[in-house]
């Protein structure tokens, strides 16, 4: 399907710089940024925002609205580098092809605006502008929040998110990043435009600095009466240079912890067939999870 430019009135938040944490009602400025969609996405966000979010009461939680809206993705094909457009750095909305990390932010997104009640297509861009980049500001391509520990932190210093494994941790996570700048032709935008290398050499080193704890993966089982449905997990990695190699949500079979998330195992958005302890029990690479809770 032929991708299309929507050019949308998105507010922006313009008050969070060097670790300031926004007023969601104020400090802002209004900027036209174009967003990259299909009619197909569009229709998708309505199914999702109005036959599956519009009928839960009022009253429930942003959690459950988490939950709901991800479910809603079941089936969706997993599709790797979907951000990864010609041109400028923009807003790219894919709701019919996702990767692990694309389908967290259109879950988030989606959710936020439910619990809201802000249920229009500019909403949810905005919404997701706000997720996706460094303070909610689109200034070329290191300003996207590539790495995952950075998403967190800045999504929990914006009031969108809290990062429940730095209270219930039992290991402190190494965010000694550097991935991206060791291997800058895994990445177009950083071949093209070698001062990006220099911008995101200084956003690692920012990274590096970060205190955080993870949950170790043979303490999943014990720790999972602390994890909601609707949880962010995001996998650590020990692979050198890497912070995070997967994530998504948290769901429950019973009393057993699972994981809603787009794989690349399956080609798309699942359910892991078997609780998470279990589904990271032989992954070498991967010590344990992050966990972080939605907030409204």
């Amino acid at each position: 399907m032929m991708r299309f430019v929507l050019v949308i009135s998105l507010v922006v938040l313009a008050s969070c710089r060097q670790g300031d944490v926004p007023d969601r009602n104020g400090g802002i400025m209004v900027s036209h940024v174009p967003v990259t969609a299909t009619l197909g996405d569009t229709l998708f966000f309505e199914t999702v925002m109005h036959k599956v979010l519009g009928e839960l009461a009022p009253a429930a939680d942003i959690n459950q609205r988490v939950t709901e809206a991800g479910m809603a993705f079941l089936g969706v094909p997993y599709v790797a580098a979907t951000l990864e457009v010609e041109g400028d750095e923009h807003l790219v909305v894919n709701l019919l092809g996702v990767d692990c990390t694309t389908f967290v932010e259109y879950v988030t997104a989606m959710a936020l605006c439910s619990a809201e009640g802000r249920t229009g297509f500019d909403d949810f861009t905005l919404q997701l502008a706000e997720l996706r980049y460094r303070y909610g500001i689109i200034d070329g391509y290191p300003s996207r929040l590539h790495y995952f520990t950075e998403w967190l932190k800045d999504n929990e210093k914006k009031g969108y998110i809290e990062i429940i494994s730095d209270r219930i941790g039992n290991r402190i996570l190494d965010t000694d990043v550097g991935f991206m700048t060791s291997n800058p032709h895994l990445y177009r935008q950083l071949e093209e435009e070698p001062a990006y290398i220099e911008a995101m050499a200084y956003v690692e080193k920012e990274i590096s600095e970060f205190g955080m704890s993870y949950i170790s993966k043979d303490m999943i089982d014990e720790m999972a009466s602390s994890i909601v449905a609707g949880d962010i997990i995001a996998f650590v990695s020990s692979i050198g240079g890497l912070d995070v190699s997967h994530t998504g949500f948290a769901v429950f079979s019973g009393n057993r912890l699972h994981l809603l998330h787009a794989s690349s195992r399956s080609q798309e958005v699942e359910i892991t067939p078997v609780p998470l302890s279990e589904y990271l029990a032989d992954s070498r690479n991967i010590p344990g999870i992050l966990v972080a809770r939605v907030r409204f």
